[in-house]
């Protein structure tokens, strides 16, 4: 059996792989001229904050 804290990682685990797995059925145009700033912001609860 799971204790709690596994638990919580494996709950946390499986909120980022649907996150990422929307992410990728789309299609993200990125353009290098925009900057990080930018582009991050399309990878929103993909990518840390900067």
């Amino acid at each position: 059996m799971l204790g709690a804290e596994s638990a919580a990682e494996k709950e946390e685990l499986a909120t980022y792989d649907e996150v990422l797995h929307n992410k990728s059925l789309e299609y993200i145009d990125i353009d290098l001229d925009d900057r990080v700033k930018v582009n991050y912001a399309k990878f929103e609860g993909l990518v840390g904050k900067i």
